[in-house]
């Protein structure tokens, strides 16, 4: 039987419907999608893409489900967008929009919508055709450059590499012939990516599996031919080595310990005892501060949470939220007993009983004596964000680097989106939760009180930057 399947970040899908127009029901919308589609064989696959008229992307998505884009997308606003996209349709200058292209127009609503809350995002569905064989098939083979890479304005340079052929502090110029910059405009401005998923926002296609990458290393430009390697295999073959890569170490001459920590776990218990036994051993061996680095830490889980942060504040209890709201739909109706179907489409406030308004601490888990110094980019997000926003307010910790996104603490409690019919574009992480963190962010947004920006040039070296310049702040302290 052959079928279209559907790849998300190179992930099998299952496809919702969303009522992206309401003058289509859900059959009519598959029915367009269905006339819309274009084929076109690449690499051998059968992969299919959609086109969209200039004259429907005037109509805006809605995301009711979220307790903040209706409200605040005032008929001003609405006016505002429409503009921005007409003036990227007029840029294309074409009539009917593949799905690269579609996004791209569309960046200034769906821009908007991740300034409000950046948890919310847009990803492309890539259907293709064949059997569930060819499916496997398909997946087994794409192939990926195998190296990650950090964007500062429009420059990508390369993180991390597991490939000898490349190297850490590469500047990467062009992708087949196509300018790395020309690609970045296409997706999410992430400060840490990889390069095969800017490839994807820009091609939506099947990644190709023969890479002529034109590069500067150490002040030469020289091009590297590369077939990559296995998607999957890369991606976690990078993440051990970056679990690997000495994540736990000490600096001497700055008197200083150094822990990064690149997630929260479903079980933190592992990351209390690990953190809590460094930082003692720090202790032992000199040190008087140790450097927290989050800045690729995109949040997780909130198991322990309160254990953890006992590490650092030397308090019986700390304050937390002031209140929270909830957006009522289908999906959160049973998430409160207080609820009900009269609530549905509403936003309401949840009851104080049910807010965290104080988190209660364990004095036996502090470690004194130490300055702390948090590491956070505008990666930084989700429980990540809460966690440098308390240790900031509460004193414990000093934040270094860049701000974090605008509302990186006010919204949270994903659930996933609906395809917008007729298009391939999905949206992911759609927050149901408002909530009102104690914090000392002005205007929404958490503000290092060291800063250190990325410049693009300070990390052609292949040295952290980031890290080189705090360690000289921290040697140039007087306690050391």
């Amino acid at each position: 039987m052959r079928y279209l399947v559907f790849i998300l970040s190179f992930t099998l899908l299952n496809i919702n419907i969303s009522n992206g127009s309401e003058k289509w029901g859900n059959d009519s919308l598959r029915s367009v999608l269905e006339s819309r589609t274009i084929r076109a064989n690449e690499n051998g696959f059968l992969v299919f893409d959609v086109l969209t008229p200039r004259t429907e992307i005037k109509d805006l998505f809605a995301f009711p489900a979220h307790p903040a884009f209706d409200s605040l997308l005032t008929p001003e606003k609405k006016a505002e967008i429409r503009r921005a996209i007409e003036a990227r349709c007029d840029e294309i200058g074409k009539d009917s929009l593949l799905t690269a292209d579609l996004f791209y127009v569309m960046r200034p609503y769906f821009d908007w919508l991740h300034h409000i809350d950046p948890h919310f995002r847009i990803w492309e569905s890539m259907p293709i055709g064949g059997t569930k064989r060819d499916f496997r098939r398909i997946n087994k083979s794409m192939k990926c450059p195998a190296f990650n890479v950090v964007v500062i304005n429009d420059t990508v340079v390369i993180n991390r590499s597991i490939d000898p052929l490349f190297m850490k502090g590469d500047m990467l110029l062009s992708v087949n012939g196509i300018p790395v910059s020309r690609m970045l405009p296409y997706a999410y401005e992430d400060r840490y990516n990889r390069l095969d998923l800017l490839m994807r926002y820009y091609y939506f296609s099947y990644p190709t599996s023969n890479y002529t990458i034109r590069l500067i290393r150490n002040g030469s430009a020289f091009t590297v031919n590369t077939s990559g390697e296995a998607t999957d295999k890369a991606v976690f073959d990078l993440d051990i080595s970056e679990s690997m890569d000495n994540n736990i170490r000490r600096y001497k001459n700055a008197r200083c310990g150094y822990i990064a920590i690149p997630k929260f776990f479903p079980n933190n218990d592992r990351l209390f005892k690990l953190l809590r036994s460094s930082i003692r051993q720090f202790k032992t061996d000199g040190c008087t501060s140790v450097i927290l680095d989050l800045r690729k830490n995109q949040g997780g889980s909130g198991h322990n949470f309160d254990k953890i942060l006992s590490i650092f504040i030397d308090k019986p209890t700390i304050p937390y939220l002031k209140n929270q709201r909830l957006k009522v739909s289908e999906e959160t109706l049973q998430d409160y007993d207080f609820l009900t179907t009269d609530s549905l489409g509403k936003v309401v406030e949840i009851p104080r009983q049910y807010v965290t308004t104080r988190i209660t601490l364990d004095p036996a888990c502090y470690v004194g004596d130490m300055k702390y110094y948090v590491l956070m980019s505008k990666d930084t997000g989700s429980i990540a964000a809460s966690f440098c926003n308390i240790l900031q307010f509460n004193d414990a910790a000093s934040l270094v680097g860049e701000p974090l996104l605008h509302n990186a603490l006010k919204y949270g409690e994903e659930i996933n989106g609906e395809a917008l019919l007729p298009t391939l574009l999905i949206p992911t992480s759609i927050s149901t939760v408002e909530f009102d963190e104690y914090t000392c962010a002005v205007d929404g947004v958490l503000m290092p009180d060291i800063v250190i920006p990325y410049v693009a040039r300070d990390y052609l070296s292949g040295r952290d930057a980031m890290l080189d310049k705090l360690l000289e702040i921290i040697e140039s302290n007087p306690i050391n």
